[in-house]
């Protein structure tokens, strides 16, 4: 630290009894989004295009300190009374308002980046992507000094603090420098600039940072942030990579009773595990018509009429993918059995076909039959693991789900095939493509993960081999 005036110093601390807030963040972004011909193969960008987005959130939230001698925030509940976005992508106009069953949330701030869950009900893609700003309210209070302080003062915020306060996963590297530019007996002000090299959920980005920060010696918090932040991230497997310009201003006043939170403070312990059936998101197919709640690893892909497709992600290493397709209706009444359905993936995979692991049939929590058969084989040598799923309602409708996967990633996959079946629900859909089906597949092994696709027709519907049984 390069120190001010040693005479009239003083310590920038937040007051750990003041734990109740009214936030405000407006959010402003500029730039292009980069997209790769296949990022799997590589993160090269192959297609730029233009966007524009502007987001409102306000909320309260009720922060839980690390214990009585550190004010560091550990947790947060929070209630959204807006959050809403409105962004333009390559031409095309999106809105994103965060629903009433989400509102209320809890918000685990001891991990980077920090992890929100809603307390009713599950998140959207969407939403989650809405929530995730480049500044946390929870991490104001890092980006203040360690050590008492005087107009001058000069002073560098640790990388874990810069992580947090810039919802990133990691800081490799750090050149941001704040310097206090006033202290009155009301108030200081900090500004601060430089560059954060880092990551997000393993995908490498560099942060181009200019702000101002304001600390109420009254209140005991940081209240105002203006930051104008340049952000170039690179391609990754769950995302497109971009490069763009955003301006964020955030109002942060304590608040002495809530509005929207419970009077008195939930009882959770913010040392547990974060629990991990309230991280599932609701991934949907609106080609398909389907939903279906996974871990937030899975991401749906792709989305075209005749064909689905979602990827399980983790710290930007494919581990998994799922691909649907809808099925020929049956006759009301009319069922496959699990023998037929076993046949058929005999013949589908052929020669890649080393053994049927297991073969079974239930009724899944959403009331859909259910035929599941793990198989496992190479492609190009590879070791490959299949799950193929057949999941039908009594009026006949009908969707195959197959999950591929190198034999290796089995350990990190386990039980998503089970929360697929047991969480699966038939939808409205969006044409009557989602009708159409193809028996042949194409196994493509151009990214070592074998995927079955549909092959269509468009001079009549052709049927899987098992609807000839």
């Amino acid at each position: 630290m390069a120190a001010g005036s040693a005479a009239g110093s003083v310590m920038l601390r937040p007051n750990p009894k003041q734990n109740l807030f009214r936030v405000r963040c407006e959010l402003e972004v500029e730039g292009n989004v980069n997209l790769p011909k296949n990022a799997l193969v590589s993160r090269e960008s192959e297609i730029q295009l233009p966007i524009t987005s502007k987001a409102v959130l306000d909320y309260e939230e009720r922060v839980t300190r690390k214990n009585a001698n550190d004010p560091t925030i550990v947790m947060a509940e929070r209630h959204y009374h807006t959050a809403e976005r409105k962004s333009t992508l390559n031409k095309t106009d999106t809105v994103c308002e965060l629903r009433d069953s989400v509102r209320s949330t809890v918000v685990r701030h001891d991990v980077t980046p920090e992890v929100v869950f809603a307390v009713d009900d599950y998140f959207r893609r969407d939403e989650l992507d809405l929530l995730r700003t480049p500044a946390s309210s929870l991490g104001l209070d890092g980006l203040l000094p360690t050590e008492a302080v005087a107009t001058g003062t000069k002073y560098s915020p640790s990388m874990e603090s810069l992580a947090a306060a810039l919802s990133l996963s990691s800081v490799e590297a750090s050149k941001v420098v704040a310097e206090v530019v006033s202290i009155t007996a009301q108030e200081a002000k900090i500004q601060f600039t430089g560059d954060v090299d880092g990551s997000i959920e393993g995908v490498p980005t560099i942060v181009r940072t200019v702000g101002k920060l304001t600390f109420d010696r009254k209140l005991g918090a940081c209240t105002w942030l203006a930051m104008a932040v340049h952000e170039t991230r690179e391609i990754g497997k769950a995302e497109p990579g971009f490069d763009v310009s955003a301006t964020i201003k955030m109002v942060r006043k304590p608040m002495a009773q809530p509005v929207a939170l419970a009077a008195s403070k939930t009882k959770v312990n913010p040392t547990a595990p974060i629990p991990e059936d309230r991280l599932y998101v609701d991934l949907k197919s609106d080609e398909l018509g389907i939903g279906v709640l996974m871990d937030r690893r899975w991401r749906m892909m792709s989305d075209v009429p005749g064909a689905a497709m979602m990827r399980m992600i983790e710290n930007d290493r494919s581990i998994a993918q799922c691909d649907f397709r809808p099925l020929a209706t049956l006759p009301k009444g009319s069922q496959w059995t699990l023998d037929a359905f076993e046949e058929d993936i005999k013949k589908t995979l052929g020669e890649q076909l080393a053994d049927i692991v297991s073969a079974e049939e239930r009724v899944g929590e959403t009331g859909l039959r259910v035929l599941r058969v793990a198989a496992t084989g190479a492609v190009e040598g590879v070791p490959i693991q299949w799950t193929l799923m057949h999941l039908s309602d009594d009026s006949g409708r009908r969707v195959l789900a197959t999950f591929t996967m190198e034999s290796r990633n089995a350990s990190v996959f386990a039980g998503s095939d089970h929360q697929l079946g047991g969480s699966l629900r038939l939808l409205d859909r969006k044409s009557a493509d989602g009708e159409m089906v193809s028996g042949k597949y194409v196994l493509d092994g151009e990214t070592r993960i074998s995927r079955a696709k549909p092959r269509r027709d468009d001079s009549s519907e052709v049927q899987s081999a098992s609807d000839h049984k």
